[in-house]
């Protein structure tokens, strides 16, 4: 997704960072619509530290995209990198203060458990347990 889409997309949808009201300060305003910065994805990360970086993020949209590739990373690392890295992820996730993130890591997490139990077969190309 391009920072142009990024940005279409978060202000289309309520899953933007917070628009600024009509009571609020113009100095504050302006300290509440994200930067630039703010919306760009470094897609040269490797799968992990993306994943770990942008689940976090304070922007709704970003964390969205992120949780959807839960599944995808968890086949792709493996069980024990799963449990190690992923799974410390996901508490946050499910309190999420916007329920399409909150459903959408439900949905992972049904991927997740089939890696940390071993019922994925040995391949991470997503065959097999990544049916949503």
């Amino acid at each position: 997704m391009s920072v142009q889409q990024q940005q279409q997309a978060a202000g289309a949808s309520n899953l933007g960072a917070a628009g600024p009201s009509a009571a609020t300060p113009p100095q504050q305003q302006q300290q509440l619509q994200p930067r630039f910065e703010d919306l760009t994805i470094d897609d040269d990360l490797p799968l992990l530290p993306r994943m770990q970086r942008y689940v976090q993020s304070s922007i709704a949209l970003q964390r969205l995209v992120h949780v959807r590739m839960l599944g995808e990373v968890a086949l792709e690392v493996g069980q024990q990198l799963t449990a190690m890295e992923l799974v410390p992820l996901i508490p946050p996730l499910v309190k999420d203060s916007e329920s399409i993130i909150r459903q959408r890591a439900c949905v992972e997490l049904k991927i997740i458990c089939l890696v940390l139990m071993g019922m994925t077969g040995s391949t991470s190309n997503g065959s097999g347990a990544s049916g949503n």
